[in-house]
């Protein structure tokens, strides 16, 4: 099982560039972000829990982008692959 982790690969005044990896079936701490844009760079089954408890399956190809508002969540990596994405948060 690999174990994942988030690296910044740039940042200035308007944007952070996040690498997130998640190791099979591991579960990322809660975290709070901006608003962001994502793109997955493997294919993703998670399961995204908001800080209400609301949940979501999630299912995503390579190359997939989606825009998220700012918000508290947890990411859990349900499938036995490991999964890479980058976020694009806005800081303004």
């Amino acid at each position: 099982m690999t174990k994942g982790g988030e690296k910044i690969e740039f940042e200035n005044d308007r944007v952070r560039v996040i690498r997130v990896k998640l190791g099979q079936r591991e579960k990322h701490p809660v975290r709070t972000r901006k608003d962001r844009v994502l793109i997955w760079l493997t294919e993703a089954h998670e399961q995204r829990t908001e800080s209400n408890g609301k949940t979501e399956e999630i299912r995503r190809r390579p190359g997939d982008v989606a825009w998220r508002t700012a918000s508290q969540h947890q990411i859990e990596n349900v499938e036995e692959k490991d999964v890479e994405v980058i976020i694009v948060e806005l800081k303004k």
